[in-house]
């Protein structure tokens, strides 16, 4: 099994372990560490610092703030640097079985991701291009799936706050780089992004949203 090379960035992992993280954000987090050892060993590293961070610092006017910051930021960064010598567990053989999509995403899902597009389970946004009809909101985040067809383009689009695609069967590109199964692609508000697909199959991710997407025209101009 190929391993992911994108990967949520560091804060949503640790959100993500400490219990802190939107509902949303972290359904994405739980099924990209079905794909991902290293993420997986990075969740467990932080879910240990968090179990004895209060443990760990100072106590309350031992030095002093300052001291508890500096206390912080190193336990943090001793939670950020790679681990030096522990095993990767491989993703156990349930985990992603050929085109299944892993739990915990399979659970909410009403159907198999790659019903034919024609059947009500799809709507076509722009030619080759589709959202699910299966649709979640979690702690304001909303939730679908997004489809695309080889070598369709997803319209240029600007962020409104976040947007996170986990890719879950295919591959797509965009002006950031290329994607594949398991990985995470994270675009912030104020950002402008297209995105098409990248392989011979139809390109199928999670897809979540936090606010509203402005579409562009060719000159970047709001449509």
């Amino acid at each position: 099994m190929t391993v992911p090379f994108h990967h949520p960035d560091d804060q949503l992992l640790i959100g993500y372990a400490s219990g802190q993280e939107r509902a949303g954000k972290s359904l994405l987090v739980a099924t990209h560490l079905a794909y991902c050892p290293d993420c997986r060993q990075r969740v467990a590293s932080y879910e240990a610092l968090c179990g004895n961070w209060f443990e760990e610092l100072p106590c309350a006017g031992h030095d002093g703030l300052d001291a508890v910051l500096d206390r912080m930021d190193s336990l943090l960064t001793a939670a950020l640097a790679p681990p030096e010598s522990a095993p990767i567990e491989p993703p156990a053989a349930d985990r992603t079985c050929g085109r299944l999509v892993p739990e915990p995403l399979r659970s909410w899902l009403p159907d198999a991701i790659d019903t034919p597009t024609d059947d009500g389970s799809w709507r076509e946004i722009s030619k080759g291009v589709w959202l699910s009809g299966w649709e979640r909101t979690l702690s304001g985040t909303t939730i679908r799936l997004l489809r695309m067809a080889s070598d369709a383009p997803v319209p240029a689009h600007r962020h409104t706050a976040d947007e996170l695609l986990l890719v879950l069967r295919g591959a797509f590109r965009d002006e950031y780089g290329s994607y594949g199964l398991g990985d995470v692609a994270h675009y912030v508000a104020g950002t402008d992004h297209y995105a098409r697909g990248a392989s011979e199959e139809d390109c199928i991710c999670l897809f979540l949203l936090d606010g509203d997407l402005i579409f562009l025209d060719e000159d970047g101009n709001p449509v």
